[in-house]
């Protein structure tokens, strides 16, 4: 995942996007070293940054979105 897919997956995060029905279960333990790399969609990148990254209150937490950016530059292939 490139920089321009990871704002294009936070600005989807970040909008009212219904994404409770993408899959996300590709990226279970995404931070772990033997994590082979997964084919997603952008929208599916969304959820997870949003599932991570996103506080009850609405806030979003940096440091979380900066993981998903730093592990998903190398594990996360993006699809049309």
């Amino acid at each position: 995942m490139n920089k321009k897919e990871f704002c294009e997956a936070v600005a989807i995060a970040k909008s009212d996007a219904d994404l409770t029905k993408e899959d996300t279960n590709m990226f279970l333990g995404f931070g772990l070293v033997d994590f082979e790399p997964v084919t997603v969609t952008l929208k599916q990148v969304a959820h997870l940054i949003r599932w991570q990254a996103q506080y009850m209150n609405g806030q979003w937490d940096e440091y979380a979105l900066n993981e998903v950016r730093t592990y998903g530059r190398r594990r996360f292939v993006i699809i049309p």
